[in-house]
């Protein structure tokens, strides 16, 4: 598999290094390399980010990659660059999966790189494995379990401190589960959250625009903030986008 590389950071002779080590594998293809990440975020913007791996500099000029990781780190796996490494905690916190620091020998690139791609490899494995036809969710009594059809489920939505599945318009069954909860039991991608209070399955989405998701039965729910570029990354890396 071979996996395409971009290189963030104001130093160009950081973006010549990491090239040349890039090019030295051939199992990593270079796909770019920014000095301004404006130019990067333009690309992000038109859901044209093409990179698996992203090495992104700490110190660039006029700004933080610290302030653009969390977004980046939705669409590819980030390797951060920095001299100094006391922003590690910080950057794993904000979805980092790599950290490299100057100066970097060829030895340092690789081990990131191999952490990196174990990484992308598991999350392929993830969003490949299918949900199982029914669940049993805890209802509203005590010990009550309710059977959800998952070809039925239509979405689920959090509502105070109760989760609704919704399996037509007007009808739905009432969980104590958390989204955060019930993403790890439906997985990506076929059910995708898509906003703090909404996941949605992707075999009832019939269209999608820039501000909301449009499911069977009409029922259209609109995209959160930060989650609209993540379902996007999604389903590229998956094959269902054209």
């Amino acid at each position: 598999m071979i996996l395409n590389c971009m290189v963030i950071d104001d130093d160009a002779y950081i973006i010549r290094l990491l090239r040349k080590y890039i090019e030295q594998s051939k199992s990593l293809q270079f796909c770019g390399g920014f000095t301004d990440p404006g130019e990067l975020m333009e690309d992000l913007s038109g859901n044209s980010l093409t990179a698996d791996i992203i090495f992104l500099d700490v110190a660039l000029k006029g700004s933080s990659g610290l302030d653009i990781l969390p977004k980046l780190s939705q669409n590819a796996i980030v390797i951060l660059i920095s001299g100094d490494p006391s922003h590690g905690p910080a950057a794993f916190e904000l979805g980092a999966q790599g950290y490299l620091t100057k100066p970097i020998s060829y030895d340092k690139f690789i081990s990131a790189v191999e952490k990196g791609r174990k990484i992308y490899r598991e999350q392929k494995a993830m969003l490949l494995t299918p949900p199982l036809p029914y669940y049993y969710i805890p209802g509203e009594g005590r010990e009550v379990k309710t059977r959800i059809k998952t070809d039925e489920l239509i979405y689920i939505e959090a509502v105070r401190n109760f989760s609704l599945f919704h399996i037509s318009k007007s009808k739905f069954h009432i969980s104590k589960l958390t989204l955060k909860e019930i993403e790890s039991l439906l997985p990506a991608p076929h059910f995708m959250r898509i906003s703090r209070s909404n996941i949605v399955n992707m075999a009832k989405v019939e269209q999608y625009d820039a501000h909301d998701v449009i499911l069977e039965n009409d029922i259209v729910l609109s995209f959160g903030s930060t989650y609209r570029d993540k379902f996007i990354w999604q389903i590229k890396n998956t094959g269902m986008l054209y």
